[in-house]
């Protein structure tokens, strides 16, 4: 087993989140897709976060990631869920169920755009900056 391939075990037995940021390696169809958004979700990190504190678990890393690059890659998954934000903000879609019509409805519809175009240019900016640093090689 290459090094690559260990760090990927070991980040999965400590039940962490298959975010596309921490790994490119997805389950196929329609549930993984579903668990990739589900993980990315920054409630669902937020959550994870707390059951582990409340564990005692210490949530090493792999030895092998570099702190620039823990950074980035934590960077790329905030990316993920200000976009998730954006698509799923209970503003618009509250106002859209409510039967909101015109003015108000553009309004909220292109600030939930704008959400999410900003976490989709901060996701692609880190992207970018960690390909450049680190060879574009997902550890």
């Amino acid at each position: 087993m290459t090094g690559q391939k260990k760090g990927q075990d070991r980040s999965n037995e400590r039940g962490e989140s298959r975010c596309p940021a921490s790994s490119l390696v997805t389950d196929g169809g329609i549930r993984g897709f579903a668990r990739t958004a589900i993980s990315c979700c920054p409630y669902t990190m937020l959550a994870k976060k707390v059951l582990r504190l409340l564990r005692g678990e210490t949530g090493t890393l792999p030895d092998q990631l570099t702190n620039r690059e823990i950074h980035l890659k934590s960077n790329i998954r905030i990316g993920y869920g200000i976009m998730l934000v954006g698509i799923f903000c209970p503003i618009f879609w509250l106002s859209l169920l409510a039967g909101a019509r015109g003015d108000e409805l553009m309004f909220n519809a292109i600030h939930s755009v704008l959400v999410f175009l900003f976490g989709l240019g901060f996701m692609i900016a880190h992207r970018i900056q960690l390909g450049r640093e680190f060879g574009g090689t997902n550890r």
